[in-house]
């Protein structure tokens, strides 16, 4: 049997997105095996523990493009405590944009809004400016979150949120459990 492929469009380019472009992207956490309800991952040494997030640019010319980060929320060392501090400040800046805060508002009802847990971060969408890594060695270049754009900035917009689909993270204990088993149909 053949095929008509001519209709099919042209291959999308993998180019990364311009340095500094600011889009609308929306944080999708890829469950882990520690922490709250399982969102947290651990590094390969098993000394820090992040969220793994899949930034996805939502409309415009860039829109469905993906990239990555790695967001340090805990670990043994100095440099540990460094990264999460700097995680914590990214994702307090991250809830400003998506929910309208100006990062100067100490009101009740803002440091109330200021209270998340990590599920809360999974599909919230919010303003960012898009950076670009330079290609080292046999790696290219890739793209990077630079980044958040909260009220107090010209370039703010809101932003619509959407439910995302609940999906159960594996609970922790289970997700530590290192034994394979076969599944009935390969025993």
């Amino acid at each position: 049997m053949s095929y008509d492929f001519n209709t099919a469009g042209e291959q999308r380019s993998f180019d990364v997105i311009p340095d500094k472009t600011i889009a609308v992207v929306q944080l999708n956490i890829r469950p882990g095996d520690a922490g709250e309800s399982g969102f947290l991952k651990r590094s390969n040494n098993g000394q820090a523990e992040g969220l793994d997030c899949e930034l996805i640019v939502v409309g415009g010319e860039y829109d469905k493009r993906k990239f990555w980060d790695w967001m340090t929320v805990n670990g043994t060392t100095d440099g540990h405590a460094q990264a999460a501090d700097i995680t914590h400040r990214k994702l307090r800046a991250i809830i400003e944009s998506a929910r309208g805060i100006k990062p100067t508002d100490v009101s009740e009802a803002a440091k109330k809004a200021r209270v998340v847990e990590y599920a809360d971060f999974d599909g919230i969408r919010f303003r960012a400016q898009i950076g670009v890594e330079p290609a080292k060695g046999d790696y290219r270049a890739k793209n990077f979150l630079a980044q958040i754009i909260t009220p107090d900035r010209k370039e703010w917009q809101p932003v619509e949120q959407v439910t995302k689909p609940v999906q159960a993270p594996v609970p922790a204990a289970e997700a530590l459990s290192n034994v394979i088993v076969k599944p009935a149909w390969a025993q």
